[in-house]
């Protein structure tokens, strides 16, 4: 039982949840900030939203860099070397994908 089921748990997931956190921040934020009752003159706040997309972003790329340089120096890559590497990918397209609202929405609607 010391196969460290945890940590290859985390591993494997970590990008998906980091990708997962970012997305309920940034919708919570906008929800938030667009209710009548707090409701921003310009919107939800950009700057805030694209600091935390900003840093989501760099540790989805990190992981990737690191999963890249396990899969490259790995003879016999196991399918949890691919399923981080390829889940650090999709989180990075799916943080971008969330945070393309930021560059078109001015305001709330």
């Amino acid at each position: 039982m010391q196969d460290g089921f945890w940590r290859q748990l985390l591993r494997g997931t970590l990008p998906l949840l980091v990708w997962a956190a970012h997305f309920t921040f940034c919708y919570l934020l906008a929800a938030a900030q667009c209710t009548p009752a707090a409701m921003r003159a310009g919107g939800p706040d950009r700057g805030l939203m694209g600091i935390v997309t900003i840093v989501a972003l760099a540790m989805c790329a990190w992981l990737l860099w690191r999963e890249r340089g396990i899969l490259k120096n790995a003879k016999d890559a196991a399918l949890l070397d691919w399923a981080a590497a390829l889940g650090a990918l999709l989180a990075l397209v799916g943080i971008v994908w969330t945070g393309l609202p930021l560059l078109i929405v001015g305001g709330c609607a």
